[in-house]
């Protein structure tokens, strides 16, 4: 895994278009664009988005995570969300998608994150050990389905007594695509 560097930005969208192609069950036409948007949010860190590598050093594979909010009416505190994961389909079905998780996982532990939530209509993160978020009282201020809002907690104990709503930012969101 490596930290992304600005070169490889037209290669990753390349990866994230073939990975999301045909209405795979995650998409919903706007993540090459979601991506660039995100990388303009004033909480954006380079080091939470990485790609993967083959042999001949060709990117097959990348994955963002980025600060959000989660608040209620007696607290706020910022847990990271991985927003965005794909791997080239020649390369799927490989563990580069789990080995992503894992080092965006690690650094955002280092961060001092509490928690890593995601998005997910699949059981993908639910076998990397997430769990439906409303477990810690913490829901979704998206419109999905309750066990597609996931959470993993990164110590013990740190999302105790902590629940709220996640909020994106602006950047998350944009112009969807309804072409067929």
């Amino acid at each position: 895994m490596e930290t992304i560097r600005q070169a490889d930005y037209v290669p990753v969208n390349g990866v994230i278009a073939d990975s999301y192609r045909n209405d795979a069950p995650n998409t919903d036409g706007d993540e090459v664009d979601m991506v660039n948007r995100l990388r303009s949010y004033s909480k954006y860190q380079p080091n939470f988005e990485v790609v993967a590598k083959d042999r001949q050093h060709q990117i097959v594979g990348h994955a963002l995570m980025i600060p959000v909010t989660v608040r209620s009416p007696w607290h706020s505190f910022d847990v990271v969300s991985i927003v965005e994961i794909s791997v080239g389909r020649d390369h799927q079905n490989q563990g580069i998608g789990q080995a992503m998780v894992i080092e965006l996982e690690t650094r955002a532990q280092l961060a001092g994150y509490p928690a890593v939530s995601a998005i997910d209509n699949s059981d993908f993160f639910f076998k990397n050990n997430y769990v439906p978020a409303d477990n810690f009282d913490i829901f979704s201020t998206l419109s999905v389905d309750l066990n597609a809002n996931m959470i993993k907690p990164l110590a013990d104990g740190s999302l105790f007594n902590k629940g709220g709503k996640i909020y994106y930012p602006e950047e998350f969101f944009g112009v969807r695509n309804t072409e067929v």
